[in-house]
């Protein structure tokens, strides 16, 4: 900041943290792949893993300090805001590819499993059940998270930003345990079928980015805590916010199509066919 006192960007000086996550990223590739052929590579993936993750959590804190130094201009903080809109973006598109292939293997059934759906020997999920329960904690940690986004935006946070952030993280846990509750209690596999395969996949996704945004959403509480956080100064927290109601609205789709419509209730309730 002090070399380059005319420009609009902050320059950082040289770091490892591009370099190291660049070949932690190559690393896990290689590792998954060699994993699914059956080869001993757990102990490369997941000690990759540890590396890129405390890198990660290195890296953030260079850009934490570099925002309590003061260089985070205003032109700073708009390519932060179109990065993670163009983040979000791409999952959108992530997820619209899942959507892609369940609608095509729900609306047209190839002979191979009988052109019916669901396929024959598939006993589907009851989206009345842990489904909705699910949907309800989503739905309800969006407002929570909701009052706590327009709370700072008018004013500095009090105490209850603070308890409504500590219940959407709550909400993201409860959503994963009953998640994992209905996987091991689920009557069918990912090996079942193209049926199987869809619905873990959409499913088995959307719970990763869950696990991510709860993540994220436990390290804004600590930092609101820590007072990290104003009316002038909260762009972390934003966009924490920000992907955790992409979650909310993502899930949304998810239960109305992986469990509805794919589980059979729309044919059942209104004699329509998938046919």
């Amino acid at each position: 900041m002090h070399r380059y006192p005319f420009t609009r960007y902050y320059v950082p000086g040289p770091s490892p943290w591009p370099l190291v996550v660049g070949t932690c990223c190559n690393s896990l590739c290689v590792s998954l792949v060699l994993w699914m052929h059956r080869m001993e590579a757990e102990k490369l993936f997941i000690g990759t893993l540890l590396v890129l993750v405390v890198t990660a959590a290195l890296w953030w804190t260079d850009v934490l300090r570099e925002g309590d130094m003061g260089v985070q201009t205003q032109y700073v903080l708009k390519s932060y805001r179109d990065g993670v809109g163009l983040f979000i973006f791409s999952e959108v598109m992530f997820f619209f590819s899942f959507f892609w292939a369940l609608f095509h293997s729900c609306l047209s059934p190839s002979c191979n499993i009988g052109c019916e759906w669901p396929p024959l020997g598939i006993r589907t999920l009851d989206p009345l059940s842990t489904a909705l329960l699910n949907t309800f904690l989503l739905i309800s940690s969006g407002s929570f998270c909701t009052y706590v986004h327009n709370t700072i935006r008018m004013q500095s946070y009090d105490k209850w930003c603070l308890v409504n952030m500590g219940v959407t993280i709550g909400c993201g846990v409860l959503f994963l345990i009953g998640q994992g509750g209905e996987y091991y209690h689920s009557p069918f596999s990912i090996a079942d079928s193209v049926y199987g395969s869809t619905f873990y996949m959409l499913t088995g996704f959307h719970g990763a980015h869950v696990m991510v945004g709860t993540t994220w959403l436990i390290v804004s509480f600590f930092r609101m805590w820590r007072g990290h956080f104003s009316k002038d100064r909260h762009f972390g927290l934003e966009a924490c916010l920000w992907y955790w109601h992409f979650v909310d609205v993502v899930w949304l789709f998810v239960w109305l199509v992986a469990y509805f419509w794919m589980g059979g209730m729309f044919s059942d309730k209104f004699g329509l066919s998938s046919v």
